[in-house]
């Protein structure tokens, strides 16, 4: 449905200045909007313009005490229940804002507050300001605050935590704003935001998708903390140049949330730790995320694969404080995108595991054209934060049993429709959550979705990830090639294996098949060297495969590779002494054919 664009004045300009033709009075309205008056009197002290004063009774006037200084507000973490207390000073030339714990309104710890501008040098202005900020408290009433974001159980009841808590239509209200480091405070207008939508997005399914994967974080965060369902994270990297508006997408995604600018939160880089970027997705529990630019991190694969799987899994690794302590581990339930102008499962492990966590989506065009990428950036950056509140309201509306309804509906329907891999139901179930999240679009704004099109973009994902996840045939092909190139590694009826040349194993060539027996601790080497981690599994799956050759109940073969005057090499190799008499255990791997006739 089309929305009605919000009618606004029109400011006729002349050749006067604006603020010149203003009739007096607004003129002095607006001056007086400007100018902050933090005069107060809270009995014996009094604060006037920008200085504190107390009431002297020898001198029967009030006196002075120290630049002004008092509480704006009380804040309680409704999570935490800590309280906070924002104070407002005068520095120097202009008024100063700090949020600081109660405990530190103490002569002692007001002090070291001196070193941003409070006048509290000498003990008396210290001990006074400490007195007056005691008495001011008092008369004051907290506010509430929450730091986490997404959903959570508050007084026993779901609630979706946004700028406001988000309760049931039937329970009551919890007064709470949130206080932490995402801008997720609505901005500008929701009607402009459709009209937006209309004119940029709808239509255009890669767009329509990443909607979609942005509204899945409420379904993980909702079913997680319901403990209705137990999802992983559902992480999503789009691939692409520069020039095909995979940064764009990734800013609609949150604008749904909150504010898409860069690195405001919700709209971060890579440029950080793993710890650090961890961190900050903890007690996020159904906010979508983005990491953008993803060439931008270091990380080895070995940690980028590690990192991964802990965003997947929703915690980050325990960990030590400085005495030794065990870290209170934090947690998170959401959705996480990725942008980058490479894959990023080709720089990491080649493990399965990471193949049905991390999604990559490669687009020729995620958006239409650069003027459309230009337009929506405007747009989104003045009109965001609507949308994933009225969202969660509808949730809340369905309840969460409903809503893991509509899940296994989806994940049957999208099943049927998915190639067949000893995967399908793992990729199904995280597929479903985003069907569903168009669903739930549907629901809440009667606007219709490419829901044909955004199940095909889906399956095509999936076809195009089966064959780099099918891990064992990949590891085969490239244990072959490498067999190959240190073919000079391995004896055979033809080859001997001379000094300093390390002995690997033993290789055995017939017109219909190549039999090589490589020693486990060679193996296992070439797995990691290979971008592998588990030797277990591959075994396994090469098993399956009926390339491995082994003796009976064992996934091992025995085989005389060093000779009786080779133990020098055999300690060597597998720190072994001696001769093996009824030789060494081996995993033998066949290949059809010679192997070695085309290789050269």
């Amino acid at each position: 449905m089309g929305l009605k664009k919000v009618k606004r004045p029109v400011i006729q300009k002349s050749d006067s200045s604006a603020g010149n033709n203003l009739p007096a009075v607004r003129k002095a309205k607006l001056l007086q909007r400007h100018t902050v008056n933090h005069d107060i009197e809270v009995s014996p002290y009094r604060i006037k313009g920008n200085d504190l004063m107390v009431w002297s009774e020898k001198k029967e006037r009030y006196v002075y005490v120290s630049k002004a200084v008092k509480i704006k507000a009380i804040k309680r973490n409704i999570e935490t229940k800590e309280i906070h207390i924002e104070l407002v000073f005068w520095a120097y030339d202009k008024w100063e804002t700090i949020a600081i714990g109660r405990g530190e309104l103490t002569k002692r710890e007001l002090k070291k507050l001196a070193s941003i501008g409070l006048d509290v040098l000498e003990d008396f202005q210290a001990a006074e300001v400490s007195s007056f900020l005691s008495k001011q408290e008092k008369l004051l009433k907290p506010t509430n605050v929450h730091s986490g974001i997404g959903w959570d159980i508050v007084n026993g009841q779901l609630v979706y935590k946004h700028y406001n808590i988000i309760t049931e239509p039937s329970a009551s209200p919890i007064d709470s704003t949130y206080s932490g480091e995402y801008m997720l405070k609505p901005a500008g207008n929701k009607n402009d935001f459709f009209n937006l939508y209309i004119q940029e997005v709808k239509g255009h399914t890669p767009l329509e998708l990443m909607v979609c994967i942005a509204i899945s974080a409420l379904i993980i965060g909702m079913l997680n903390r319901s403990k209705i369902g137990g999802f992983d994270s559902l992480l999503v990297h789009l691939v692409g140049s520069s020039t095909t508006g995979k940064t764009t997408a990734g800013m609609l995604g949150v604008s749904l949330a909150g504010s898409p600018s860069p690195n405001e939160g919700l709209l971060q880089t890579y440029n950080g730790t793993k710890n650090a970027m961890a961190r900050k997705l903890a007690c996020n529990h159904g906010v979508l995320t983005v990491l953008d630019e993803a060439t931008m991190n270091l990380m080895d694969s070995q940690n980028l694969s590690s990192f991964i799987y802990e965003l997947a899994q929703n915690s980050e690794k325990s960990r030590l404080n400085k005495d030794s302590e065990l870290k209170e581990t934090q947690t998170w339930n959401t959705t996480i995108v990725s942008t980058g102008e490479s894959s990023i499962l080709s720089k990491a492990n080649n493990n399965e595991g990471l193949r049905v966590r991390l999604f990559e989506f490669s687009v020729d065009k995620w958006t239409k054209s650069a003027e459309n990428a230009e337009n929506l950036k405007k747009g989104l950056l003045k009109n965001y934060g609507h949308i994933v509140p009225e969202i969660a309201k509808k949730m809340l509306e369905l309840g969460p049993e409903e809503v893991a309804k509509m899940v296994e509906d989806n994940k049957e329907y999208i099943q049927k429709k998915m190639p067949i891999s000893k995967f399908r139901d793992r990729i199904a179930t995280k597929f479903s959550l985003i069907l569903t999240a168009a669903e739930l679009f549907e629901l809440t704004y009667n606007l219709e979705l490419s829901g044909d099109e955004i199940v095909d973009m889906l399956i095509v994902q999936e076809q195009k990830s089966m064959t780099d996840r099918d891990m064992a045939p990949k590891f085969y092909s490239q244990l072959k090639q490498y067999i190959i190139r240190y073919r000079r590694n391995f004896k055979s009826d033809t080859h001997e294996v001379s000094h300093p040349q390390e002995i690997w194993g033993k290789i055995e060539v017939s017109s219909t098949e190549t039999r090589c027996f490589i020693l486990p601790i060679i193996f296992d080497l070439v797995v990691k060297e290979l971008g592998y981690s588990d030797t277990k599994i591959l075994i396994n799956e090469l098993k399956n495969m009926g390339v491995l050759i082994h003796d009976k109940n064992k996934n091992q073969k025995r085989k005389f590779i060093f000779s009786k005057h080779e133990t020098k090499q055999r300690q060597e190799v597998l720190g072994q002494s001696g001769y093996a008499e009824k030789g060494d255990y081996t995993y033998c791997i066949t290949f059809e054919g010679n192997i070695f006739e085309d290789a050269f």
